[in-house]
């Protein structure tokens, strides 16, 4: 039974030993946590950020340590795992740590592990296999039966992610029973419910009750630096040539270059604040008076700057117009007495010193572009950026030289960042449906990055309202207060998952494994209220029939009147006729026909939804049964499985290979090896121009081709084969309703196979240079988003190289071995300061 830890700690505990390690007061939920940890069960933490939810991490990483066992520390995203890296390696040196992201690996024997989630995932279904292949090909070698103790998973709420979630939930299913687990959140959704599923499914093989683990629900609502929510609205003094009346000018001034009350620290929303935006922004539209963007955010930096508001986070969902408003900034942001405009130059130079290739980052205009930004206390952060730029404004921030941050979302996923006031440029995003609301766990995980802890009272979070249009009251308050997403399970029962299945020595009964996960607890309460709906239609439907039973019409005139009047709508001349004067006739002999027809009308309704709701029942309780079936016949259709005579499953070689595929459409890329002989007449390059189509590295949409147009006749044909065989699986998963949770739509992308080749044929600095700020700027690529596209590439053909090793196939392997060299180079690489 889940442990609600929701009373304050009781004194004199016996755990005071390891509290009294620390030199300052814990919480009440991190000596919950602590008790978890060293009593051998799980936890789940929920706490608002900056509230000391990764103390007992901590703890745990030195505690078991301490004993001899490993860790492994998951994160939801690359760049977190390389800061966590960095942040753990300084602040624990006696300690070893480990860093696997797939695109880098260093240190993969050490004590602790960071890594992410889907490495993690994929790792526990190869290693617990005892039959698979040299160890070697792992990210890194952790015996988990016997060595590792407990997982750690950061930024637990990442199981919601539509397209990662299930990475998840398939760890959680696939951990050994004995490990721990530690989980950290801020914004989950139905903590107490999730935290009775992992503690449901992770004893359901434990037999004696001795080693069943509870998990440990510690939690706090309480945020150490409370956050205040305020709006901004500025003006010139133009408006005041246009409004004469002195009471209004008074509304004005007193609504303008001040903070307007929205939200207090206990989340009550500010109605009165609401109305005031309300009603200037209306005084300014009746003037025409619309306020440069530039204009508002120079007057609040000023604000900012003058209240000692700063160093403040401005969240602007654009990365384009990230750095549009960076340059717009024109105030003086750094203290009169500040060094940093002299020394933050040198600073970074040092820094990037480290790496190898330093002088290439030191000549990039985007380099020298940022240099001239934080040499103003101005910095920008977003994923279209090198991660090297990206790493160099953190390590800025964290020495305090950054007076105003630009950042996109992004930046609100759980790295460290000192900020007193988070500002929202917009209160709307685009993501791939189109525009819309922040959803109220965005609102409050992107909110909640002010106030720092020990140095701050108070965070300040501050809505720009000059830049974005005054929503209804309704969805200003469920943006800013609303209900958490509701967490609903991605779980997807997948080529890959029966494949993995397979491997690790199950030979049948799938569905067993997928009934553990929460979609099962989904289908459940889906089918309790379904057999409730369909008890309320039943008894519906039964009263129906007494009635009918009783009627003054037989039945059948009811039904034989029912079956005329659609002969005489479907009907024309003499037949239509004949119905007509049928009906007739029959309501000349039944003087309650209509009331009566009417009944069975309803009753036959009912029967009708009744027979849906069984079938919908029948449905929902055999769909994990279904799917499991549908895939698995997709698999020995296609020879990647073969049955044998006991009704078990094993895996053929078309189906090794596949198992070994974790980054793409697994069934496609191992077809297409096998039928094209291993890629055979293809070079290294054009492998890497096939390679390349699934990149998916964002394109200006006029600007996107939906076919490849290549001259290269031969790689051409490979990618026409690729195509279909997408176009292939795409429709059997149509037709068979099968839900495997792979992406079909843009699942290709065509548009950089020519670039990506010419890329591998630049060979020196010179050339490399050019062809990134000719070729790759003229398509509006970002260097960031060029260099996550080249690591994509590189880490699927790492899985390739993988299964050209398991069978032999030394030709292929020799030019999968040639395409790291040729794509990471320059400065796109996965080079980090923080390794």
């Amino acid at each position: 039974m889940v442990v609600i830890c929701d009373k304050p700690y009781p004194e004199n505990s016996a755990h005071e030993e390891h509290f009294n390690t620390f030199s300052f007061p814990l919480s009440d939920f991190q000596k919950y946590a602590i008790e978890a940890i060293v009593t051998g069960n799980h936890t789940l933490i929920t706490a608002p950020t900056g509230s000391g939810k990764t103390l007992p991490a901590e703890f745990a990483i030195q505690y078991f340590v301490n004993q001899g066992k490993r860790v492994v520390y998951t994160t939801p995203v690359k760049a977190l795992s390389n800061q966590k890296f960095y942040e753990f390696s300084k602040k624990f040196p006696h300690i070893s740590f480990g860093l696997c992201t797939g695109d880098i690996k260093t240190n993969p024997n050490a004590d602790v592990v960071i890594c992410t989630m889907e490495i993690m995932t994929n790792y526990l279904f190869t290693s617990l296999d005892t039959t698979s292949a040299d160890s070697n090909h792992l990210q890194f070698q952790i015996d988990v039966k016997n060595e590792l103790a407990v997982l750690i998973m950061d930024e637990a709420h990442y199981i919601n992610d539509d397209e990662r979630g299930q990475a998840w939930e398939k760890a959680i299913l696939m951990l050994p029973s004995h490990v721990q687990m530690l989980m950290m959140s801020a914004t989950i959704d139905n903590p107490q419910g999730f935290a009775e599923w992992c503690e449901k499914k992770r004893n359901i093989h434990i037999s004696t009750d001795d080693n069943e683990k509870k998990v440990y629900w510690a939690y706090t609502n309480h945020r150490v630096v409370p956050l205040s929510h305020y709006g901004f609205l500025t003006t010139t003094e133009a408006i005041f040539k246009s409004v004469k009346d002195k009471e209004l000018q008074k509304q004005i001034r007193d609504s303008t270059n001040t903070l307007i009350p929205l939200q207090n620290a206990n989340n009550e929303f500010n109605e009165q604040g609401y109305r005031t935006i309300v009603k200037t922004k209306t005084l300014f539209d009746m003037h025409h008076m619309e306020s440069k963007r530039k204009h508002v955010l120079n007057q609040l930096a000023l604000f900012l700057r003058d209240r000692e508001m700063l160093p403040a986070l401005a969240f602007v969902f654009s990365r384009k117009h990230v750095e549009l408003c960076a340059e717009e900034i024109t105030v003086p942001l750094l203290e009169d007495d500040s060094k940093v405009s002299y020394i933050v130059r040198r600073e970074c130079e040092s820094i990037v010193r480290k790496l190898p290739n330093f002088q290439e980052y030191l000549q990039l205009p985007e380099y020298n572009r940022l240099i001239t930004l934080l040499e103003r206390g101005i910095g920008i952060h977003h994923s279209g950026m090198i991660p090297v730029l990206r790493e160099i404004v953190e390590l800025m921030i964290s020495k305090n030289y950054i007076k105003l941050l630009f950042a996109t979302d992004s930046f609100s996923i759980g790295l460290d960042c000192p900020i007193r006031t988070t500002i929202f440029t917009n209160l709307k995003k685009f993501d791939k449906k189109g525009e819309r609301y922040l959803y109220a766990h965005e609102y409050s995980q992107a909110a909640g990055r002010a106030g720092r802890r020990g140095l701050d009272t108070i965070g300040y979070v501050v809505h720009c309202n000059n830049l974005f249009d005054i929503s209804s009251v309704t969805d200003y308050k469920s943006v800013m207060s609303g209900i958490p997403q509701k967490l609903v399970s991605k779980y997807h029962v997948s080529y890959g998952l029966i494949l993995n299945l397979l491997k690790n020595g199950k030979s049948g009964c799938f569905h067993e494994f997928s009934e553990k996960s929460m979609v099962q607890n989904e289908i459940e309460r889906t089918v309790n209220n379904e057999k409730n709906a369909y008890y309320v239609l039943y008894e519906k439907m039964r009263k129906k029939r007494e009635t009918i039973e009783m009627a003054r019409t037989p039945r059948a005139v009811c039904n034989e009147y029912i079956e005329l009047e659609k002969s005489a709508k479907n009907s024309v001349n003499k037949k239509r006729k004949d119905a007509e004067k049928a009906m007739q006739s029959i309501r000349e002999e039944h003087r309650f026909l209509q009331d009566d027809v009417k009944a069975v009308r309803e009753l036959m309704e009912l029967e009708k939804e009744c027979k849906n709701a069984l079938e919908s029942i029948e449905y929902m309780t055999q769909y994990i049964q279904c799917q499991t079936d549908a895939v698995c016949n997709v698999l020995l259709e296609d020879k990647f499985i073969h049955k044998m005579a006991d009704d078990s499953y094993e895996m053929t070689k078309l189906g090794k290979i596949a198992s070994g595929i974790a980054e793409i459409h697994p069934l496609v890329i191992s077809r297409l090896m096998v039928d094209t002989n291993y890629f055979e007449g293809l070079s290294a390059i054009q492998i890497v121009g096939l390679l390349s189509c699934f990149t998916d590295i964002k394109i200006p949409a006029d600007e996107k081709m939906s076919r490849p147009m290549i001259s290269d006749l031969s790689l051409a044909h490979r990618i026409q084969q690729m195509m279909s065989l997408y176009d292939s699986y795409e429709q059997i998963e149509v037709d068979r309703d099968i839900r495997s949770g792979l992406k079909y739509n843009d699942a290709l992308s065509f548009d950089i196979i020519d670039m990506a080749m010419q890329w591998c044929r630049c060979s020196s600095e010179t050339e490399c240079k050019y062809f990134i700020q000719s070729s790759v700027a003229e398509k509006s690529i970002s260097i960031g988003d060029f260099t996550k596209g080249m690591l994509k590439l590189v880490t699927i053909s790492r899985e390739l190289t993988m299964v050209c090793e398991e069978f032999g196939q030394f030709e292929l392997l020799h030019k999968l071995g040639e395409i790291e060299k040729l794509v990471l180079k320059y400065v796109t690489t996965s080079q980090s300061l923080y390794v």
